[in-house]
């Protein structure tokens, strides 16, 4: 016992000796910079928009730097279009005045007269996706949850049986987005309820404790919409890698899996948009 007890303490000791060792780690800057891309074109008439920027290294504390005087286009089998670049917002690029995209097309879209590596030849990037089908929202209800210290918006709606579905689910309070950003975004599959209809899901939630607070005549309203495998894994993935981590136990961070071309970073989806609305009565 004497033994053991020795061998416990000696252990304690050379591990608080460790953790006093200055360990020096020279840290490299990123590679070379690549191509950042992001767009949700849908099937409500608007100007949608490409953001184009590059990427940077871990330590850069600035915005990333936008891709400018690129030529980029859509073309759904039917039609091109060309997108013009925003004169007040450097690599974002404008579809026309209500531009809609179509369920059941698959859409390319073409980036060119681009110099990202700053070799002095231009680079060809393109990314293909199709626009899925959405059920209609049926109902939505908005109800406050003791347990979660927070408002639940449920959904009541159908799942067709013959597909395998995926589902993105954005939220609105008075007709403000509060799902502005990836990382706040709602998805799913439909393997638990395939060909099944839904009374009541929980999909979106409004946290009282980040102060998203819902107050008695708010209208709520709820956005859902079919997506494609790739993009429900891209946001999966992205929601990971931006979540807080444990540095010793979490594994080392990666690029997400995007569908654009040539070792581009980012996705092009195009999505086909149902929406229903309530009115949260206080309860």
């Amino acid at each position: 016992m004497k033994t053991i007890h020795y061998i416990i303490v000696v252990i304690s000791i050379l591990s608080l000796s460790a953790c006093t060792e200055i360990v020096d780690i020279e840290l490299e800057e990123a590679g070379e910079s690549k191509l950042v891309v992001f767009a949700e074109i849908t099937d409500v008439p608007t100007q949608h928009a490409v953001y184009l920027s590059k990427s940077t290294s871990y330590f850069y504390n600035d915005e990333s730097p936008a891709v400018s005087n690129a030529v980029v286009s859509i073309n759904d089998g039917f039609e091109t279009i060309q997108l013009t670049e925003d004169f007040n917002e450097p690599g974002t690029y404008l579809t026309p005045e209500n531009y809609a995209g179509v369920t059941g097309r698959t859409y390319q879209l073409l980036i060119e007269n681009v110099d990202i590596d700053d070799n002095g030849k231009t680079e060809l990037y393109t990314a293909e996706t199709e626009m899925k089908p959405t059920p209609p929202i049926e109902d939505v209800e908005v109800e406050y949850n003791d347990s979660w210290n927070g408002w639940e918006v449920k959904i009541y709606t159908s799942d067709p049986r013959e597909t395998d579905d995926f589902y993105l689910f954005k939220v609105y309070k008075n007709d403000v987005l509060y799902t502005d950003t990836i990382s706040n975004y709602w998805t799913t599959d439909d393997r638990f309820f395939n060909g099944n209809i839904i009374n009541g899901a929980r999909v979106q939630y409004f946290d009282e404790d980040r102060d998203e607070i819902v107050d008695s005549g708010d209208k709520v309203t709820l956005e859902m919409a079919g997506i494609t495998e790739e993009y429900f894994n891209f946001i999966n993935e992205t929601i990971e890698e931006v979540s807080d981590n444990i540095p010793m136990f979490s594994g080392p961070a990666a690029n997400v899996t995007g569908n654009i071309s040539n070792g581009a970073l980012g996705f092009f989806a195009v999505i086909n948009l149902e929406q229903n609305s309530c009115i949260y009565n206080g309860e």
